[in-house]
């Protein structure tokens, strides 16, 4: 899948702009890194870029399509190969396998064995029947990234997604990744510094600031 980004500028309140003038391809498979101080926009474009944020103008272009003048239908189509992750985990009510197969289940899709070989990987089988309330901040972080990585999205987003989590995890999130991309998928991430397990994966690092691209770097 290839997402373009032509003319994109965004604001919030109609006044001040946190994108500006955003052209960015992502066409091949790989690790895309978005780096910047806080407040460089680097969610904002996330979001727009993951197609769950419509621009204030300019256009997202999906295989050379409008995704935002697609109709409803299309756009779901698409989304459905789109994965996002928060930095902050926002999990619902319920165990950390209800958590889990969320998306799955909305999905009609439910891969009960994939979901035991995340938890088993993330070190979760202990709570895995808990409320994700009683987990602590590495583990929800853990839970959030396990229910967008079980639905095999062509394109992963995610924020932040080394925040909270410990040295074990973060270098096994590093290997799944790679994985998804070595099956020609594209991962997104956006950060104010590079992971050191990550740093040797990334394909492009694309350099933020104060809502503006100021460099772009091949790195592989």
């Amino acid at each position: 899948m290839e997402i373009a980004l032509k003319g994109i500028w965004h604001s919030y309140d109609n006044q001040t702009h946190v994108l500006k003038s955003i052209n960015l391809e992502f066409k091949e498979p790989g690790i895309y890194a978005i780096l910047g101080p806080n407040g460089a926009g680097k969610t904002t474009l996330l979001k727009v870029a993951s197609l769950i944020l419509r621009p204030s103008q300019g256009f997202v272009l999906i295989n050379g399509s409008n995704f935002w003048e697609l109709h409803r239908e299309g756009r779901e189509e698409i989304r459905k190969r789109v994965a996002y992750v928060h930095d902050k985990p926002i999990l619902l009510r319920g165990s950390v396998r209800d958590n889990i197969s969320i998306g799955m289940r909305i999905r009609g899709e439910v891969d009960e064995s994939l979901i035991d070989y995340y938890v088993k990987r993330y070190s979760l089988l202990e709570v895995q029947r808990k409320s994700v309330h009683r987990l602590s901040a590495g583990q929800a972080k853990a839970v959030s990234i396990i229910r967008a990585l079980v639905l095999k999205p062509q394109v992963l987003a995610l924020d932040e997604p080394f925040a909270f989590l410990d040295e074990v995890r973060a270098r096994i999130l590093v290997e799944d990744l790679v994985n998804i991309t070595n099956d020609g998928g594209m991962i997104l991430i956006a950060t104010h510094y590079m992971y050191k397990e990550l740093a040797s994966e990334v394909n492009y690092v694309i350099e933020l600031l104060k809502g503006e691209v100021k460099n772009i770097t091949r790195m592989r």
